[in-house]
């Protein structure tokens, strides 16, 4: 839960309080300091760092650009503008010191291969893990149009190899089935009779899998999470869009027999 303090400082400077502004910038010099130290993986002084005025212009920055209707932690949506201001200033500063996406030639101004090497794969990598953050935060907010959660999505991931692999399958089939997926965007749901049908799977199956077919659908079909696609190792939406006329699948039964795992 964010402080009381903060949060009433917040509204007041978000207000046009500028002795409020002020005191939330004094107050946090810290943990901004604290914020930029951690990303450039030193320690940084106020009169000779300018990573720590780029680091104070962010946090301004988030005060007004904070939504407190989104249900977001202020310092948590503050230290994500700090970074990202912080590679904005890095790239800058690559661009003036002429760093090649390429291969790094020699720096004119005397930066050594090495470093120029480093300080560039570090912004590279500091960019993509930037680039999943949003898109993990992009996706949660689409899971919670079907009464989803990231935190709800965990739990539901199947433990077992084989009914991952069923609902992964499942999941293809419902992307590829135009009537199904409107079905699913209209209602919230999916269409367990036809998707029973397509798939082979009962609809006991596919009811407990609920939860991670819809997840996976919504990667599937939507071409803006593409770290997502990557990390599950799911194909990209013009494969499932395309796939064999046979859609059923064949379902994996334990030794005992029974439902599958």
């Amino acid at each position: 839960m964010q402080d009381p303090a903060l949060h009433n400082l917040l509204e007041k400077a978000r207000a046009g309080d500028e002795k409020a502004r002020d005191d939330l910038l004094q107050s946090h010099r810290a943990y901004i300091a604290e914020v930029a130290a951690a990303y450039c993986g030193r320690r940084l002084y106020w009169q000779n760092d300018d990573e720590l005025s780029v680091s104070l212009l962010a946090f301004n920055e988030a005060i007004d650009t904070f939504n407190p209707s989104a249900g977001k932690d202020f310092l948590h949506y503050a230290r994500l503008v700090i970074k990202n201001r912080l590679i904005d200033y890095y790239r800058k500063e690559a661009r003036h010191r002429h760093l090649s996406l390429e291969g790094l030639p020699g720096d004119e101004e005397g930066l050594p291969h090495w470093e120029a090497a480093t300080a560039w794969r570090r912004y590279q990598e500091e960019d993509l893990a930037r680039e999943r953050a949003e898109e993990m935060l992009s996706f949660d907010q689409v899971l919670r149009n079907f009464s989803l959660s990231l935190h709800l999505l965990e739990r539901a991931c199947p433990k077992h190899r084989d009914t991952r692999e069923m609902l992964v399958q499942a999941a293809c089939v419902l992307a590829r089935e135009q009537d199904m997926l409107a079905y699913v965007k209209r209602y919230k749901q999916l269409p367990l009779q036809d998707l029973s049908r397509a798939t082979r799977l009962s609809r006991k199956v596919l009811k407990r899998g609920r939860a991670y077919i819809l997840a996976l659908t919504l990667i599937l079909t939507l071409p803006e999470f593409t770290h997502l696609r990557s990390l599950l190792s799911l194909p990209p939406p013009a494969a499932c869009s395309a796939g064999p006329t046979d859609t059923s699948i064949t379902p994996a039964r334990s030794s005992r027999g029974g439902e599958p795992r």
